[in-house]
């Protein structure tokens, strides 16, 4: 049977993927010896919930958390062929959590896509171009099925808006909304964003991201659940252009502050995961 595996960074409990392998190439335990392949790095295995075969056949599901190892022991290691990726890039890091939810209204990411799309100043041209051009390579080369077996880790830009005077009111007047709409934003299985805000911007479309202590806005992702119009688009485009950014779709291969183009992206249905 199919076993659905979840692969989490240690560092961070952020998502490396999201798979599926065979029952047959699992290990029957997990010992705390197992290690494998996975994003162009060896990792250990250091839990697995559940950790044996017969509870996690009988829920069908399995998560690892993984830690980096520096280098490769010569212990048993689960075939890289197994490990798919749903998806082709994610940022390397999550934010920090300041606390559960506590039944408070959030808008509520999945950790990965966290960044998955979002606002980036003009010192991250370089490193729009590189990992642009690294995501490409991933979706052209390692594509198996829906997934892929390689995945690029976004470790740039670390500070996308560096150098950018933004807050949250000038998001909010900048695309026709106000901060009375302002919220704040959680990793889903993890809790609330330390220093984070989420604005409705219209019906489906968000920005959200998290501020300093100067109340600078540090981080403005994108969240879609559904299509916007025209105007919506021509808001993020005017604002685009006056503050130097660009809206960076990182899996979708876009780059542009033009609202045209935006048009045409916040018209079409948001992208599935794996791409």
């Amino acid at each position: 049977m199919d076993i659905s595996v979840t692969l989490r960074d240690a560092a961070d409990g952020g998502v490396i993927a999201r798979t599926t392998v065979p029952s047959e190439n699992l290990p029957p335990a997990f010992d705390g010896t197992q290690m494998l392949e996975a994003a162009g790095q060896v990792w250990r295995v250091v839990r697995a919930e559940p950790a044996f075969r017969e509870e996690y056949e009988l829920i069908g599901g399995l998560e690892l958390t993984l830690r980096r190892v520096e280098q490769e022991p010569r212990v048993e290691m689960l075939p890289a062929r197994d490990i798919h990726f749903s998806m082709s890039s994610i940022s390397d890091r999550l934010p920090d959590i300041a606390g559960p939810l506590d039944g408070r209204t959030v808008l509520l990411v999945k950790d990965d896509l966290w960044r998955d799309v979002e606002l980036v100043g003009p010192s991250g041209a370089t490193a729009i171009e590189e990992n642009l051009l690294a995501i490409r390579r991933i979706q052209d080369e390692f594509r198996s099925g829906p997934g892929f077996t390689e995945i690029h880790l976004r470790t740039t830009p670390a500070e996308p808006l560096a150098g950018v005077t933004l807050t949250v009111e000038d998001l909010a007047a900048g695309l026709g909304t106000t901060t009375h709409f302002v919220r704040p934003v959680a990793i889903e299985g993890r809790g609330v964003v330390h220093g984070g805000y989420a604005l409705t911007v219209a019906d489906g479309v968000h920005v959200y991201g998290q501020v300093d202590t100067a109340s600078r806005v540090t981080v403005a992702g994108v969240h879609r659940t559904g299509i916007a119009g025209a105007e919506v688009a021509g808001a993020f485009g005017g604002l685009l252009r006056e503050r130097g950014l660009e809206l960076v779709d990182w899996r979708g291969g876009l780059r542009t502050d033009d609202a045209e183009i935006l048009a045409g992206w916040f018209g079409a249905p948001p992208q599935p995961l794996w791409r």
